[in-house]
Protein backbone atom coordinates (compact mmCIF):
# COMPACT_ATOMS: atom_id res chain seq x y z
CA UNK A 1 0.00 0.00 0.00
CA UNK A 2 2.68 2.37 0.91
CA UNK A 3 4.55 1.30 -1.99
CA UNK A 4 1.62 2.31 -4.18
CA UNK A 5 1.33 6.05 -2.42
CA UNK A 6 4.87 6.65 -3.38
CA UNK A 7 4.48 5.64 -6.75
CA UNK A 8 1.32 7.66 -7.37
CA UNK A 9 2.67 10.69 -5.27
CA UNK A 10 5.83 10.37 -8.04
CA UNK A 11 3.69 10.57 -11.02
CA UNK A 12 1.73 13.43 -9.73
CA UNK A 13 4.94 15.16 -9.17
CA UNK A 14 6.28 14.29 -12.88
CA UNK A 15 2.92 15.25 -14.25
CA UNK A 16 2.67 18.61 -12.47
CA UNK A 17 6.37 19.35 -13.87
CA UNK A 18 5.90 18.29 -16.60
CA UNK A 19 3.02 20.77 -17.09
CA UNK A 20 5.28 23.57 -15.06
CA UNK A 21 8.34 23.17 -16.93
CA UNK A 22 7.59 24.12 -20.57
CA UNK A 23 5.51 27.21 -19.45
CA UNK A 24 8.44 28.27 -16.96
CA UNK A 25 10.80 27.71 -20.41
CA UNK A 26 8.63 29.93 -22.25
CA UNK A 27 8.39 32.49 -19.62
CA UNK A 28 12.14 32.55 -19.40
CA UNK A 29 12.57 33.16 -23.39
CA UNK A 30 10.02 36.08 -22.97
CA UNK A 31 11.84 37.74 -20.39
CA UNK A 32 15.30 37.56 -22.15
CA UNK A 33 13.55 39.00 -24.83
CA UNK A 34 11.96 42.00 -23.21
CA UNK A 35 15.07 42.78 -21.37
CA UNK A 36 17.32 42.53 -24.41
CA UNK A 37 15.32 43.29 -27.79
CA UNK A 38 18.21 45.43 -28.85
CA UNK A 39 20.65 42.45 -28.48
CA UNK A 40 18.25 40.04 -30.41
CA UNK A 41 17.81 42.63 -33.14
CA UNK A 42 20.83 43.25 -34.26
CA UNK A 43 21.72 39.27 -33.58
CA UNK A 44 18.77 38.89 -36.08
CA UNK A 45 20.35 41.79 -38.24
CA UNK A 46 24.41 40.45 -38.54
CA UNK A 47 22.71 37.10 -39.03
CA UNK A 48 20.49 38.59 -42.38
CA UNK A 49 24.40 40.47 -43.15
CA UNK A 50 26.15 37.22 -43.04
CA UNK A 51 23.30 35.39 -44.89
CA UNK A 52 23.59 37.87 -47.97
CA UNK A 53 27.52 37.88 -47.63
CA UNK A 54 27.81 34.15 -48.19
CA UNK A 55 25.40 34.62 -50.87
CA UNK A 56 27.95 37.29 -52.74
CA UNK A 57 30.59 35.18 -52.14
CA UNK A 58 28.75 32.13 -53.56
CA UNK A 59 28.14 34.21 -56.28
CA UNK A 60 31.27 35.34 -57.17
CA UNK A 61 33.36 31.91 -56.78
CA UNK A 62 30.62 30.72 -59.34
CA UNK A 63 31.36 33.82 -61.86
CA UNK A 64 34.85 32.90 -61.21
CA UNK A 65 34.78 29.27 -61.74
CA UNK A 66 32.52 29.36 -64.93
CA UNK A 67 35.95 32.05 -66.13
CA UNK A 68 38.34 28.89 -65.29
CA UNK A 69 35.67 26.66 -67.00
CA UNK A 70 35.57 29.15 -70.41
CA UNK A 71 39.85 29.28 -70.38
CA UNK A 72 40.21 26.23 -70.18
CA UNK A 73 38.02 25.40 -73.06
CA UNK A 74 39.50 27.79 -74.93
CA UNK A 75 42.81 26.58 -74.00
CA UNK A 76 41.79 22.81 -75.26
CA UNK A 77 40.44 24.23 -78.77
CA UNK A 78 43.23 26.23 -79.43
CA UNK A 79 45.61 23.16 -78.22
CA UNK A 80 43.39 20.80 -81.16
CA UNK A 81 43.53 23.58 -83.49
CA UNK A 82 47.55 23.92 -83.07
CA UNK A 83 47.67 19.60 -82.73
CA UNK A 84 45.70 19.79 -86.36
CA UNK A 85 47.84 22.65 -88.09
CA UNK A 86 51.06 20.90 -86.25
CA UNK A 87 50.58 17.74 -87.85
CA UNK A 88 48.72 18.28 -91.39
CA UNK A 89 52.84 20.00 -92.06
CA UNK A 90 54.25 16.81 -90.79
CA UNK A 91 52.03 14.25 -92.31
CA UNK A 92 53.84 11.54 -94.74
CA UNK A 93 51.78 12.06 -98.24
CA UNK A 94 49.53 8.89 -98.50
CA UNK A 95 48.21 8.50 -94.91
CA UNK A 96 44.84 10.59 -95.77
CA UNK A 97 44.48 6.84 -97.82
CA UNK A 98 45.67 3.33 -96.50
CA UNK A 99 47.31 1.37 -99.31
CA UNK A 100 47.64 -2.10 -96.92
CA UNK A 101 47.19 -3.06 -93.21
CA UNK A 102 51.35 -2.48 -92.95
CA UNK A 103 50.72 1.32 -94.35
CA UNK A 104 47.76 1.78 -91.90
CA UNK A 105 49.62 1.02 -88.92
CA UNK A 106 53.07 3.09 -89.90
CA UNK A 107 50.38 6.09 -90.63
CA UNK A 108 49.50 5.46 -87.44
CA UNK A 109 52.10 5.10 -85.08
CA UNK A 110 53.77 8.37 -87.40
CA UNK A 111 50.87 10.23 -86.06
CA UNK A 112 51.13 8.83 -82.32
CA UNK A 113 54.75 9.72 -82.44
CA UNK A 114 53.60 12.79 -83.45
CA UNK A 115 51.25 13.72 -80.70
CA UNK A 116 54.01 12.69 -78.21
CA UNK A 117 56.33 15.15 -79.77
CA UNK A 118 53.78 17.34 -80.06
CA UNK A 119 53.12 17.00 -76.33
CA UNK A 120 55.93 17.79 -75.54
CA UNK A 121 56.84 21.18 -77.53
CA UNK A 122 52.91 22.11 -76.32
CA UNK A 123 53.81 21.50 -72.27
CA UNK A 124 57.50 23.39 -72.78
CA UNK A 125 55.50 26.56 -74.41
CA UNK A 126 52.71 26.27 -71.90
CA UNK A 127 55.19 26.43 -68.79
CA UNK A 128 57.05 29.19 -70.61
CA UNK A 129 53.90 31.72 -70.94
CA UNK A 130 52.83 30.13 -67.19
CA UNK A 131 56.17 31.96 -65.93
Amino acid sequence: MKLILRIIFLLVILATSAAFIPSYLMQGINELMQRNPFQVQERIKSQKVAKLRDKEQQKLLNIKEKQETEKAQRLDLRKQQTWSAWYNERAPKGCDNWQSDRHMVECINHKMDSKVAFEKVWNVQQNAIKK
